[in-house]
């Protein structure tokens, strides 16, 4: 951030410094779309985008690499076996170098949803089950992965007709000693397992 107020100060400056007059003693500038001021004389040089003046030499500008945008703090991978109704097993990963303070608030891990295609819920794994409502405290190592195991049965299965309805895992784990998000959902399509 410093890095480009600084780039941006001395932009400022050369431009301030670097005004000329035309023969009439008058500045000769307009404004550009952006906003910033441009010469209009036929000697101004234009500079492309990726190159940068520097004592007098136009280099190359170094670009940053951008961070990947991590979504939470651990990743979420589902497997799906076709047996009598859907056997899916959510892999919960810490990929940290460091351990993920995890608080739940019931006794339940995670919850499996069918999605259908406008994005509204038909059915839960959680919709029949009952939960401890107990806080639990744990820690997620460096490279650990819990896992967590649902079934859908072939009745649900058999409601769903056509194509574009989802299975969608979600996480209830709550990262105690950071703002980000534990786990973004994670869903796959159902599109090979319906009829």
């Amino acid at each position: 951030m410093n890095k480009l107020l600084l780039l941006s100060l001395g932009g400022v400056m050369l431009t301030a410094c670097s005004q000329g007059a035309n023969k009439d003693g008058v500045a000769d500038k307009a404004m550009s779309e952006e906003g910033r001021a441009v010469q209009t004389n036929s000697s101004a040089v234009e500079i492309p985008s990726d190159l940068k003046l520097r004592d007098d030499k136009l280099i190359p500008k170094q670009v940053e690499a951008k961070e990947a945008v991590q979504a939470g703090l651990l990743t979420g991978e589902l497997q799906v076996i076709q047996n009598n109704g859907l056997s899916v097993l959510l892999s919960i990963t810490n990929n940290q170098t460091y351990g993920v303070l995890i608080q739940y608030r019931s006794g339940m891990t995670a919850d499996l949803q069918i999605m259908d295609p406008q994005g509204e819920k038909v059915w839960a794994w959680s919709d029949d089950m009952m939960f401890t409502q107990a806080l639990r405290d744990t820690s997620i190592a460096s490279g650990q992965t819990i896992k967590a195991q649902f079934t859908v049965p072939e009745v649900v299965l058999a409601k769903l007709k056509g194509r574009g309805y989802s299975l969608v895992a979600k996480y209830v784990g709550h990262a105690t000693e950071s703002s980000q998000v534990a786990m973004t959902d994670v869903s796959v399509s159902l599109d090979p397992y319906i009829n």
